[in-house]
């Protein structure tokens, strides 16, 4: 998740062994720093810059200057190695681009974020306050550094054999010619597993349902985007990219869909939910064993979780049951998502060939709907609420699990963090 790169190397690199700030200061504009903040020393000002980039996803900014060569000198003072203008010797660092570059040069990652990391005094009476409003929460004076191991080696070697095998699909359907329909197709094919009648409920969800449930959601993911040419024809690390971003959206979004699938044919009742392809949960009567994820109760979890309805996303199910997409919508949407989400977040190249992507996507769509007769701009309308529905609940999730990270609510042990590296639970 780099922005793009420069053949520029800064004199101010992780890896320069000139102007390397003193201990105590800021590693990216060389002020006083206050704490480790996600794995670097820095100031409150630079990894609060830091966190608006990660989740804002804007990482992709213009030099100031041009040349990709600014950078603060050891007074935190702006320098231009090639100046174009004359600055003032007060003015701070104020080229975004070439910020956000350094933070990414030293390390700095948003899975490494630190607690009570700040070197700064308050008065007693502020500390007190803060403990009554932590105590309404948790009181427990000593925890456990972790909660469990969570081995997904097993998931991850199984990702990796189905990314590996290049053999290509055969369609049955002649008309299957365009990478939409053929993505169309492959959903097809993953969702033949779905038992629509006399359903088994799910009725507690703890470490082992989520760790089958993952895996399943990973290996249909992986096949589903076999049937995409331009997929098999990445390299691995751009596949385990884009796998890694995709399975979350996909999980979401194919499952809130069949959802509404099986609702609008009465092969479920409204508060169920298709949890997997043969099982349902019941969203009012679910039970969550959280033990494995947190030192707080399972029932209060939904204090860093979100509802039950907010986790299954049953706002994005219902908005489902009203647009109804075909399956070459609902691939549209899916592959909107996760390339726009992706490319914006590592930039360079990747960027580039998802750009591309999401264009050959884009002319497939705009086929398919001359090809059917379809009101173009009434169904574009249509599919582009169930996209806004989706980043509207996702915004709200993240809002809810800061809050778990503040509290330190997330301790399990994971034998590989960067599965959940866009949905964090460490």
């Amino acid at each position: 998740m780099n922005p793009s790169t420069s053949t520029y190397d800064s004199p101010f690199s992780s890896n320069s062994g000139k102007n390397t700030p003193d201990t105590g200061k800021c590693q990216i504009c060389f002020q006083p720093a206050h704490g480790k903040h996600f794995g670097v020393e820095s100031c409150r000002a630079c990894a609060a810059f830091y966190r608006r980039v990660f989740v804002t996803h804007k990482q992709h900014f213009k030099c100031r200057e041009g040349n990709k060569k600014c950078a603060p000198d050891v007074y935190g003072r702006l320098v231009f190695l090639f100046p174009k203008h004359n600055y003032p010797d007060h003015s701070r660092w104020s080229c975004k681009r070439c910020r956000t570059k350094r933070c990414f040069d030293l390390g700095m990652k948003p899975d490494n974020i630190q607690y009570n990391r700040d070197h700064f005094f308050c008065s007693e009476d502020f500390s007190n306050q803060v403990t009554r409003k932590s105590d309404t929460i948790v009181r427990a004076p000593s925890l456990p550094e972790f909660t469990s191991f969570v081995d997904l080696s097993a998931l991850l070697e199984s990702r990796n054999r189905l990314l590996s095998d290049k053999s290509q699909n055969f369609f049955d359907d002649l008309s299957v010619s365009n990478p939409l329909q053929k993505l169309a197709y492959g959903l097809k094919e993953v969702r033949k597993q779905q038992i629509s009648n006399n359903i088994p409920i799910t009725k507690c969800i703890g470490m082992k349902e989520s760790l089958e449930f993952w895996k399943s959601e990973v290996e249909r993911t992986c096949i589903w985007l076999s049937y995409f040419d331009e997929f098999q024809n990445l390299s691995m690390e751009d596949k385990i990219h884009i796998t890694t971003c995709m399975w979350i959206i996909f999980t979401r979004v194919e499952r809130s869909a069949m959802t509404a699938e099986l609702r609008r044919a009465s092969k479920c009742q409204h508060k169920d939910f298709a949890f997997t392809t043969y099982s349902l949960i019941n969203t009012e009567a679910l039970k969550w064993d959280f033990e494995w994820l947190s030192h707080f109760p399972s029932d209060q979890m939904n204090t860093f979780l979100g509802t039950t309805q907010m986790i299954l996303c049953e706002p994005l199910t219902n908005c489902m049951m009203d647009v109804q997409p075909t399956d070459e919508e609902l691939c549209y949407i899916l592959c909107d998502l996760c390339f726009y989400f992706l490319g914006n977040k590592m930039g360079g190249e990747m960027l580039e060939k998802l750009e591309q992507f999401q264009k050959v996507l884009a002319d497939n769509l705009h086929q398919y709907y001359t090809q059917r007769g379809s009101r173009y701009s009434h169904r574009l309308g249509q599919i582009l609420k169930i996209s806004q529905q989706y980043k509207a609940l996702m915004e709200e999730k993240r809002k809810i699990r800061v809050l778990g990270h503040v509290f330190n609510a997330f301790r399990a042990n994971w034998s590989h963090t960067d599965l959940f590296i866009y949905e964090p639970f460490h």
